[in-house]
């Protein structure tokens, strides 16, 4: 007679597939305790793996690529900055001898009763050598002002990681230009939750190879250009980390400020250079419902004449800097509100 199965005990089939249940329901637990702790809790920050992505070559010039072995900065950067808080954000706005546009922006900005939920404070830095800044203070809507007086007149000096910074988001603005403040909270929120590693703004540019040369462009779809390569820094949210290691002492980035400096041009273009260079990834353009807002003053770096050609020799002195073309050209861009078919 053949041997009857065993109707008790741990191998009924029943108590094996509860068994099996149950042990997939632990080894599930510890892993989503493992993701919560890694996430929330601790002192240490996660290693941070930024993926590299690989150019193919364009043109002439050689494609950045990763050499192994190789460490990208923004590992250590973001276990640097990880104290800081992420769901708030700090202006930095640059201002040269233009006290009204300057007070009509801090005004549109701060002046207000209903405060732009996630800015964290307001740092005006004072490039008018020759004239002491106002006191801070803080605006009606609770925001602080505060004037950072530059060590000089350069355009380097807003792209300065401030040890007083307590976010690591960073708006890079000009006193001229501004997003409508619920606009500026929807294009944070953005920046936040899809592109902390990428520049995000307003203002895309092109860059496009032309005879064997870089050309600086405005990106236009008369042209039939669909994509862009950099978002100008005059209304740009940046991560603290790509200020920081602008400012560092690395080889590519004291020869920029070097170039900055000289030419009194081009540190927004060397900030999406020195940006892609680190990610392999492009800017992200970011507008609200309403369009931004320039006061396009009658004075102004990019009223000089020649601007173009001057803009489109950065792109290939920074290509030699670099010794590769960094930019990554993209199509992609968010916009605020429901599009309707």
């Amino acid at each position: 007679m053949a041997p009857q199965p065993v109707s008790g005990g741990m191998l009924n089939p029943r108590n094996l597939k509860r068994v099996g249940i149950g042990a997939v329901i632990f080894f599930t637990t510890i892993i989503f305790i493992t993701i919560l702790t890694r996430i929330f809790g601790g002192t240490v920050a996660p290693e941070v793996h930024f993926p590299q992505k690989f150019l193919s070559s364009i043109g002439q010039h050689q494609s950045c690529v990763s050499r192994e072995g190789d460490q990208n900065p923004l590992t250590a950067l973001d276990a640097k900055y990880a104290h800081l808080s992420d769901d708030k954000f700090t202006i930095a706005m640059q201002t040269y001898k233009r006290p009204k546009e300057l007070q009509a922006t801090i005004k549109a900005l701060t002046d207000r009763k209903k405060p732009i939920p996630s800015l964290e404070e307001l740092v005006v830095v004072w490039n008018n050598l020759e004239e002491e800044p106002p006191k801070d203070y803080v605006s009606k809507s609770g925001v602080p002002i505060r004037y950072r007086m530059s060590a000089r007149n350069s355009l380097n000096e807003k792209l300065i990681p401030d040890p007083a910074y307590k976010t690591k988001a960073i708006l890079l603005t000009d006193d001229d230009v501004y997003y409508e403040p619920d606009d500026l909270e929807f294009v944070f929120q953005s920046w936040r939750k899809f592109a902390q590693y990428r520049l995000v703004g307003a203002l895309p540019r092109c860059s496009e190879m032309r005879d064997g040369e870089w050309k600086y462009e405005f990106c236009t779809n008369k042209s039939g250009q669909k994509h862009y390569s950099m978002i100008l820094t005059n209304l740009c949210f940046s991560h603290i980390a790509f200020l920081d290691h602008y400012s560092s002492d690395a080889p590519e980035a004291v020869k920029i400020r070097d170039y900055v400096d000289e030419h009194f041009n081009c540190e927004d273009i060397a900030l999406n250079y020195l940006a892609s260079s680190l990610t392999g990834w492009g800017p992200l353009e970011a507008n609200g419902f309403d369009r931004y807002r320039n006061m396009d003053p009658s004075e102004g770096i990019s009223r000089k004449p020649g601007h173009l050609e001057a803009r489109s020799q950065c792109l290939n002195d920074f290509v030699d800097i670099f010794g590769c073309q960094p930019l990554v050209d993209e199509t992609s861009h968010i916009v605020r509100g429901l599009s309707v078919l």
